[in-house]
């Protein structure tokens, strides 16, 4: 078997609380990346999404667990370790207004990763901008020019290419598409498979949207608290969700057609997502789950394979 790009385990990320308790922001998830492949991570807003990827790109330092990226421990690794490792792991964010500095001209900011790491200047760090610019989409005399003359599109074109510049071999993208308008939305995630598949990159897709998961992932796991909660490949989880929380959400995306949208399955969940830093005891979905019985109430799930998928629910087979 091929080894993980990226292999976290029992991952746990806490902050402190303004009450005395931690936010527990993650709590114990495990999950591998293989090479070429795109893993997509989602769940509600605050379950935890952004917290993993920054903690995978070292933004932010976990509290527990293991973090391996070519099979070289994060966690506790020294400065140059953690140094030469990062080169390999880039980072796509949300928002490419704020992911680029207002000052710097775009080639200035393609070309900083080069600069920084000593591995082009001059005439040689100007022929490789211009590549990268081109690979993404861009004219090379775009580099002349600064983000405010460029589209949302455009920018995080320029945020791509730049993430490309030290040829990672893990791309971490968070919400890359979800403050771009529908209209360019499409044309990112088109250009981010096609890079993906042109330099055999692997990926962590971090998405509250579903239908663009289901466009370009291969695996897809569903985090809820803090806690994954599944974990299946794409086409299955789509087809046969196993967990009453992911069934919760495929049941919330809008089909286009009328019809079908009718014939779809409600599934109803009541009340609010609890605090992290005061998690309810057993399975932490049991306070909005229409299934939960006294178990759930009481007993931690346990990670266990179903069929083709990995979930953690005690009714996951009953469900089924």
């Amino acid at each position: 078997m091929t080894a993980p790009v990226l292999e976290v385990t029992d991952l746990a990320v806490h902050f402190p609380g303004r009450t005395g308790a931690p936010v527990r922001a993650v709590d114990g998830v495990s999950f591998a990346v293989a090479p070429g492949e795109t893993l997509g991570l989602v769940g509600e807003s605050g379950c935890g999404k952004s917290t993993v990827s920054n903690a995978v790109v070292g933004l932010v330092p976990p509290t527990r667990g293991s973090l391996r990226v070519m099979g070289t421990e994060m966690t506790g690794a020294t400065r140059a370790t953690k140094h030469d490792i990062r080169a390999r792991v880039q980072m796509v964010f949300q928002d490419p207004v704020t992911s680029l500095n207002p000052r710097m001209s775009v080639g200035a900011a393609v070309g900083e990763p080069l600069l920084v790491r000593g591995l082009a200047s001059g005439a040689a760090l100007r022929a490789r901008v211009s590549e990268l610019l081109e690979e993404v989409g861009l004219r090379p005399e775009h580099a002349q020019r600064y983000p405010h003359q460029f589209s949302g599109g455009q920018r995080q074109r320029i945020v791509i290419a730049r993430a490309l510049a030290l040829r990672p071999d893990l791309l971490v993208c968070d919400e890359p598409v979800s403050a771009l308008d529908v209209s360019v939305r499409a044309q990112i995630l088109n250009l981010l498979v096609e890079l993906q598949q042109r330099r055999g990159m692997a990926s962590l897709f971090v998405s509250h949207d579903l239908a663009v998961v289901r466009h370009v992932c291969d695996r897809v796991a569903v985090m809820y608290l803090g806690r994954l909660v599944e974990l299946a490949p794409r086409d299955a989880l789509f087809a046969t969700p196993r967990h009453p929380y992911t069934r919760a959400l495929l049941a919330a995306v809008p089909e286009p057609d009328p019809v079908a949208q009718r014939a779809k399955p409600r599934v109803p969940l009541a009340g609010e997502i609890p605090s992290p830093s005061n998690p309810p005891p057993g399975c932490t979905f049991h306070t909005r789950c229409p299934f939960a019985t006294e178990r759930c109430r009481q007993e931690v799930p346990a990670w266990r394979p179903l069929g083709e998928s990995m979930v953690a629910c005690h009714h996951a087979e009953t469900l089924a």
